[in-house]
């Protein structure tokens, strides 16, 4: 049971950016295991803006949430 334990103890947020089709660029922020970098998941924004947003929205429930909290909000399953 993983109780009040912080989720920044077990997982970490990055934004990549790679190239879409005519010339655009993609932003896919990532939910990844601190200690093994295997990705959770990823959600695709086509706009900087949106994906910054939610990134920081990611990053602040990491911080303030409790971990089973923050792994009903975005699905991260218990074995993860």
């Amino acid at each position: 049971m993983t109780g009040n334990r912080s989720p920044r103890r077990d997982f970490r947020a990055l934004t990549q950016r790679r190239g879409a089709y005519d010339s655009a660029m993609m932003f896919d922020v990532q939910l990844q295991v601190a200690a093994t970098g295997a990705l959770v998941w990823a959600q695709s924004f086509s706009d900087e803006q949106q994906a910054d947003a939610f990134q920081r929205q990611l990053d602040e429930d990491l911080q303030s949430m409790e971990d089973e909290a923050f792994r009903r909000k975005y699905g991260v399953p218990a074995s993860t």
